[in-house]
Parts: structure tokens; C-alpha cells; sequence
């Protein structure tokens, strides 16, 4: 290396030295860089609590009247639904729900997505060879019907969980989950007892149950934007945060 090499290398390290923007206090630049999701506001994804909450209470508002005898007669139709239990209120209403879990909304995500994998297994149960109408074939009635009553139970139990979760968001949504939980209380209770008179009592609550998810579908897609109004959905509950200060102020 020549001298003139050696002040040129040196002169380039005093421009480097110069031109070096150090970094905010307290942060470090990283040594590599790693791909990261967007943040939320980023993303691509719509909110997709209406298509949740339509493919659920189209389908609800069916089954319902099947099972309170509205329609064909009290027990009969359900096989009519096989296909819109596994496509509508199964796979489009679980799709809705990894949607939600990809937005951010674990609620509404988790909400959807066992409910719709619910549906689709509802489906499923109504096609020949899954093997589920020849062990109901097989099986006593007395057995076909308890069994039943422990799968309606622990969906009770999973809907009182969402319900304690919604106690302070709007009116609309409590009706929801609240008159979802009597359907499969009475469902359960009806159906453990073969008692024909509860289970059309459930099938009434499951009626205005689906009737509430249209309504709170609408709530989300009609707005000011689109529409003369916004539909009410009842908000009663006002949050309180702290403050920086410790003061206490409401959102």
C-alpha cells in the first residue's frame, strides 16, 4: 500500500465517521433482519365479524324452525340443511374466524371458528358412509339421545364462556350469546330427557338467536356511510382507563 493509499483509506473513514446517523436512545440497529407481520392497520383483511355473524344466523334461523316444527313438522328437514351446514354456516363461518384471528380479534376469531367447525361436523354427521347414521342405526335410542345431551352440555358451557366475555360490550350481542346459551340449555335438558316440549323451547330461543346475529350482521355493514343511519345495537357500557397521571378518564 502506498502512502497516498494510506490517506485516501483514511479520508474515506473520516467521511463513513461522518456521515454515521447514530440511533434513536435506546435502540440498537439489528444485526439481521427479520420479517415481521404488518401491524393491523396494514393489513389487508376486511372485518369479517359480518360474514361470521350472517352465515351463523341464516343457518341458526333454519334449524330452529325445523326443531320448534314451524316448517315440516316438529324433527323433520334437518337433512335438507347437509349441505348448508358444512359450506354456509361451516366453512364460510370458519373461514370468518381465522380471518378475525389474522385481524387481531381472538374473541370473535375463536368464537367463529369452533362454531364453525361445529356446523361442518353437524354436516358431515348427515352423510351416508361417515358412519355416524349407521351407529345411530346400531345404537339404542336412549344412548343416541344422551349422547346428544353431552355434546349440547359442553357447547352450553362454551357459549356461557363468550357470554361472560360480552357482559360489557352492546345489548345486541348479550342477546346473542344469551338467548344462544337457552337454545342448548334447553336443548340439552330436552334431549337428555326426551322431553318434546323442551326442545321446541330451545328451538324458539336458537329462532330469535339467528334472528339477533342477522340483526347485529346489518349492524356492522349498514352505516352512515351506506345507509341513512347506523342500526342501534345498544352500547351501555363506557370504559374507564387510567391515565398516565392516575387519573381516571372514560373512552
Amino acid at each position: 500500500m502506498t502512502p497516498g493509499d494510506e490517506h485516501s483509506g483514511s479520508s474515506n473513514s473520516q467521511e463513513e465517521h461522518k456521515n454515521h446517523i447514530p440511533p434513536p436512545q435506546g435502540y440498537t440497529y439489528p444485526s439481521e433482519i427479520h420479517i415481521v407481520a404488518p401491524p393491523v392497520q396494514f393489513r389487508r383483511f376486511g372485518n369479517a365479524a359480518a360474514l361470521g355473524l350472517i352465515t351463523f344466523g341464516i343457518c341458526t334461523v333454519q334449524e330452529s324452525m325445523m326443531q320448534t316444527g314451524m316448517s315440516v313438522g316438529y324433527g323433520h328437514g334437518y337433512g335438507s340443511m347437509t349441505a348448508q351446514s358444512i359450506t354456509v354456516a361451516g366453512i364460510a363461518q370458519l373461514l370468518a374466524g381465522l380471518w378475525q384471528l389474522a385481524n387481531g380479534d381472538t374473541f370473535e376469531g375463536a368464537a367463529f371458528t369452533s362454531f364453525g367447525a361445529s356446523w361442518i361436523a353437524k354436516g358431515l354427521a348427515q352423510v351416508p358412509g361417515t358412519g355416524v347414521l349407521a351407529y345411530q342405526q346400531t345404537e339404542s335410542p336412549e344412548t343416541v339421545r344422551r349422547q346428544q345431551g353431552i355434546i349440547a352440555l359442553t357447547w352450553s358451557i362454551w357459549v356461557l364462556i363468550l357470554l361472560a366475555g360480552n357482559v360489557k360490550s352492546h345489548v345486541a350481542n348479550i342477546v346473542l350469546f344469551g338467548t344462544l346459551n337457552l337454545q342448548l340449555d334447553f336443548s340439552c335438558a330436552g334431549t337428555w330427557l326426551n322431553h318434546e316440549r323442551l326442545i321446541k323451547t330451545g328451538g324458539w330461543f336458537g329462532f330469535f338467536c339467528g334472528l339477533s346475529a342477522m340483526y347485529n350482521a346489518a349492524a356492522i355493514l349498514l352505516n352512515e356511510e351506506n345507509f341513512w343511519f347506523n342500526l342501534p345495537v345498544g352500547n351501555w357500557y363506557t370504559p374507564v382507563i387510567k391515565g398516565e397521571d392516575d387519573g381516571l378518564y372514560a373512552v
